[in-house]
């Protein structure tokens, strides 16, 4: 075990103190995405994404829950652009330290149109691929992710990872495993926070 129960909840008190002072936006009038809508609160993840402690905190917070699923990391790391990057990057290099070789690419998401007209970058081995992302059931860049994993004929694993799930706790099992309203309902998430962990109350992004 790489970290312990009591240390993995040191590093979810401090991440989620990161979270509710620096990654949320609240009291502030902006657009939404629909025209005319406004949002009051959201949630802006990647001001932790470029925190070098914030990213070693996740990573190994990541590393705790899949060692229960895969003990054997039988896996590779893939997400879409950009959100993803940072946590692509983080993982695998605390996994090193951790003695674990976990292999990591990014999906763009729109394939180049000179050159090699790539739609991956970096290099997809024959593990099923994790997808990660900062949020779920927020958007459908998870949704994105896996329609051109499957295009490219990767192979897709039934779990995938985000810090925040926007949902609410009742929806979640004992092992924080949901659904992405975006996703196919095989596909479970692996979440670190849902909104029950933050003083939320009103629609946003």
């Amino acid at each position: 075990m790489r970290i312990s129960a009591a240390q993995y909840e040191v590093l979810k008190e401090w991440v989620h103190h990161y979270i509710d002072t620096k990654c949320i936006v609240r009291n502030t009038n902006m657009p939404g995405k629909l025209p005319g809508s406004k949002y009051t609160w959201m949630f802006y993840l990647r001001r932790g994404l470029f925190n070098h402690q914030f990213l070693i905190n996740i990573s190994q917070m990541f590393i705790y829950h899949m060692e229960r699923i895969d003990p054997k990391f039988e896996f590779q790391l893939t997400g879409l652009e950009t959100a993803a990057t940072p946590m692509l990057a983080a993982i695998p290099m605390v996994g090193s330290v951790m003695g674990l070789d976990i292999n990591a690419f990014v999906v763009r998401k729109e394939r180049k149109t000179y050159g090699l007209l790539n739609a991956i970058e970096g290099i997809p081995n024959n593990k099923l691929a994790v997808m990660i992302d900062d949020l779920c059931n927020s958007s459908r860049s998870m949704a994105q992710c896996l329609k051109i994993l499957l295009a490219e004929d990767i192979p897709v694993a039934n779990v995938a990872f985000a810090i925040v799930n926007k949902s609410n706790k009742e929806v979640h099992d004992e092992t924080r495993l949901k659904g992405d309203m975006y996703l196919p309902k095989e596909i479970k998430v692996i979440s670190l926070f849902d909104l029950d962990d933050f003083d939320l109350n009103n629609p946003s992004h």
